[in-house]
This record gives C-alpha cells, sequence and structure tokens, in this order.
C-alpha cells in the first residue's frame, strides 16, 4: 500500500513548471514549423544551417522538437504537478528514489543544453533564443538540486520491496 507524505509543494516547483512550460510551447511552435514546412523558411531558418548535420531538412529536427521537448515537457508537467507513478515509470522512481519527473526534468535540461551547445558548434550563426535555451535548460537541472525540491519528489521504499510516497 502506497501512502503519500503530505509535503508542502516548494515555489521553486512552480518555476521548473514555467520553465517546462516555456519549452513545451517553443517545441510546438518549433516543430510543427518545421513538421509543415521542412525547408524551415516559415521561420526563418536555412536549409544551409543543415550542411554539416546528418540531415538535410528541418523535418526530423522538428518532430523531435515536437515529441521531445513540447510532449515531453507537458508530461513532465503533469508529473511534477500530480507525480503519478504508472508502472513502469515507477521503476525509475525506485531506481533514482525520486519521482520520474523530477529525473526526468533534469534530463530534459541536460538535453536542451546538449541540443543547444551541438548548435552553437554547427551553426555559424548565432540566434537570440540560444543562450536563453542554454540558461533554461540549466536553470531547470539546477532548480531541481535544490533541497527543498529533492526533498518534495524523494521516493522512499516501502517495508513490501514498493515504493511509498
Amino acid at each position: 500500500m502506497r501512502t503519500r507524505r503530505r509535503i508542502r509543494r516548494p515555489a521553486a516547483v512552480w518555476l521548473v513548471v514555467a520553465l517546462l512550460a516555456f519549452l513545451a510551447i517553443g517545441g510546438f511552435i518549433g516543430g510543427v514549423a518545421f513538421v509543415t514546412d521542412p525547408t524551415g523558411a516559415s521561420i526563418g531558418a536555412r536549409l544551409s544551417w543543415l550542411e554539416e548535420t546528418p540531415v538535410s531538412d528541418f523535418l526530423l529536427p522538428g518532430l523531435f522538437l515536437l515529441v521531445v521537448f513540447a510532449i515531453g515537457s507537458v508530461a513532465l508537467i503533469a508529473g511534477l504537478l500530480w507525480r503519478p507513478a504508472p508502472g513502469v515509470l515507477s521503476r525509475i522512481d525506485a531506481t533514482w528514489h525520486h519521482h520520474w519527473a523530477w529525473v526526468g526534468t533534469i534530463a530534459m535540461g541536460a538535453t536542451l543544453v546538449a541540443w543547444i551547445l551541438y548548435e552553437l558548434t554547427i551553426f555559424s550563426e548565432r540566434m537570440v533564443l540560444q543562450p536563453i535555451l542554454f540558461g533554461v535548460g540549466m536553470a531547470m537541472a539546477a532548480l531541481c538540486a535544490l533541497p527543498s525540491i529533492r526533498r518534495y519528489y524523494a521516493v522512499s521504499p516501502a517495508p513490501d520491496g514498493g515504493d511509498a510516497r
């Protein structure tokens, strides 16, 4: 039987949720734009930017933006706010001793930082969103490291070997 610890949600969780919402909106806008127009022209992107990449148009990057940054961020927001633990994801809880959405948010921040660093190495042009998104990724990971957030999303093992919340 699971019991949920009644701890007050740290205020910093709302900042993490806001950062994820910003990322979700951007991922949706960019993803839809690239999927509907793989040339990128509709949002000012140039196919020449992709010359040193393994793709020839923006379709795959657009799908990545949609699936990972848009849909993934929405799933993480739901997980952070309601803390559900469906079957497969509860294994993450047991492995990391923290809720899967906490683990996922750190991974999302790291993925965003890696994405932006990759862009900075292959694109000769700089975009105003790059340093902003780099900061968003860093902030998501750093905020999750706050002791109050770590405590709030900690999962302790239950006596029967399951997890208790």
